[in-house]
């Protein structure tokens, strides 16, 4: 069973970015924790999708703010996970995979595009500090 529980290993120093991966994880968590069977589950599958939608237009205001030179990299695999996000959701609906399929899907990507990706976005952010928040 993965933990889905917030960890210091995903804290990334940026107030704004490291609160809403905390959300994020919280949404992960709720669908984790719902029946497959339950009719909460495709509204909590497309609230995560909502926000992940917010949040990486969001994150990517904070690369154009602080001038982040990889930019287009990073906003190009936010539009890969989203897709893929959609994709999983559709298979779920059409019952070609299960809700752990989803939510391991989730975790993964969570947990790898925050201490790979992201992390450096906030070490760049630190490095050049003229806008960190």
């Amino acid at each position: 069973m993965i933990n889905l529980q917030w960890d210091s290993k995903f804290e990334l120093g940026h107030e704004k970015i490291d609160f809403e991966h905390q959300i994020f994880l919280d949404l992960i968590r709720s669908a984790s924790e719902l029946s497959p069977e339950s009719e909460k589950v495709s509204r909590i599958l497309k609230e995560v999708e909502k926000y992940a939608e917010f949040h990486f237009l969001s994150e990517e205001n904070v690369m154009i703010d602080c001038g982040y030179p990889d930019y287009i990299n990073h906003k190009e695999e936010h539009k890969r996970l989203i897709a893929l996000l959609r994709e999983h959701i559709f298979k779920f609906n059409h019952q070609e995979i299960g809700l752990e399929d989803v939510v391991e899907f989730l975790f993964q990507w969570f947990a790898l595009h925050t201490t790979q990706v992201d992390s450096k976005l906030t070490r760049y952010i630190k490095e050049h500090s003229s806008v960190s928040e």
